[in-house]
């Protein structure tokens, strides 16, 4: 089963990664009714504006509240207007405080174990859209100090998970006569990233941990180096080639069409007179077609061996060329790569 109560530590934790510490008020077991009465005004006030959707006047009056006297309610209140506020690492800190307190007065006034059962709900279903940093931190002294996204981290809670805002987060450690230790990670929402640490790490270890996205090395240098007409001239070549074999497609359909017509007629016998003219219609579309048919081969063969030079890499030991080579019933490219 998951545990749901927060251990000493992981308080310890969550205080001092909120990055914005703040005084409270009272316990609620000794306040007096007059700071209980003030609190209560302030308390109505931002929930009235919570209501309202005024977030920023109710916050200010929930911590005003806070402030008179330690009430776990106001501080539940707190966490959810910084949620509907998208501060997302902010209301998962004081959700957390929020349990812990409640849990601490339960004893006092049971009304308390709701708020506390309240604010572990309200924690989890946050906890998917943010990250958390999980330190491993070796040949740490007494002295060490550690940060991350800019807060500092007590020791008691180094060993605990740590929310964090998902993309860049900082990790700095730094020993007293040895070299600060700096780290950059990039965290995922719903993650739990461990960063292992050398608080002595010497100044030569000192680096900076990125997410990089690598290019393969062929892509990087596709067309270096090459004229720069050769890539639109593969291209138009490439086109003439495609115009060419429609030419021979559509000529030569209609030339099936008018010799299929012309044997009907005439048979296997010339034809009369009369059909001279579907005749010379029907040579005119076969000599189309046969246009068509060298345009569109020597068009597509052209641009594809321009295109080959063009993405083949310049070795500076031999030369790179490609030429279209016509001859008696053959065509192709010749080329030296």
């Amino acid at each position: 089963m998951k545990k749901t109560i927060l251990s000493t530590f992981a308080i310890a934790a969550l205080l001092c990664a909120a990055p914005r510490a703040r005084a409270a008020g009272v316990d609620p077991a000794v306040a007096t009714p007059v700071q209980r009465e003030q609190a209560q005004q302030h308390f109505l006030k931002g929930k009235a504006k919570y209501d309202k959707n005024d977030l920023d006047g109710a916050l200010e009056e929930f911590r005003a509240s806070l402030d008179i006297v330690a009430s776990p309610n106001a501080r539940l209140y707190v966490a959810r207007t910084l949620r509907e506020k998208g501060k997302l690492v902010e209301a998962y800190v004081e959700f957390g405080r929020t349990a812990a307190d409640a849990k601490e007065h339960e004893r006092e006034d049971g009304r308390y174990g709701k708020a506390a059962q309240a604010a572990l709900a309200e924690r989890d279903a946050i906890a998917p859209q943010i990250g958390f940093v999980q330190l491993s931190i070796k040949n740490s002294t007494d002295a060490t100090t550690v940060n991350v996204a800019g807060s500092a981290i007590v020791r008691a809670g180094w060993s605990d998970p740590i929310p964090a805002k998902p993309g860049s987060v900082d990790v700095d450690v730094a020993t007293p006569g040895g070299a600060p230790v700096h780290k950059t990670v990039n965290l995922h929402a719903g993650e739990k990233l461990t960063v292992d640490v050398d608080a002595n790490a010497p100044a030569t270890n000192t680096a900076t941990t990125t997410t990089t996205t690598t290019t393969p090395e062929h892509a990087s240098t596709l067309g270096a180096n090459k004229p720069k007409w050769l890539l639109p001239t593969a291209i138009g070549a490439a086109g003439v080639g495609v115009v060419g074999m429609a030419m021979f497609t559509i000529a030569g359909i209609a030339s099936n069409n008018t010799y299929s017509d012309l044997k009907s007629k005439c048979g296997t016998g010339p034809c009369p007179p009369s059909d001279a003219g579907e005749v010379s219609s029907g040579k005119t579309q076969q000599a189309i077609a046969n246009t068509g048919l060298v345009i569109g081969l020597v068009g597509l063969v052209a641009g594809a061996g321009l295109f080959v030079w063009w993405v083949l890499p310049q070795k500076s030991s031999s030369t790179t060329g490609a030429a279209v080579t016509l001859g008696p019933g053959s065509i192709g490219v010749m080329g030296t790569f």
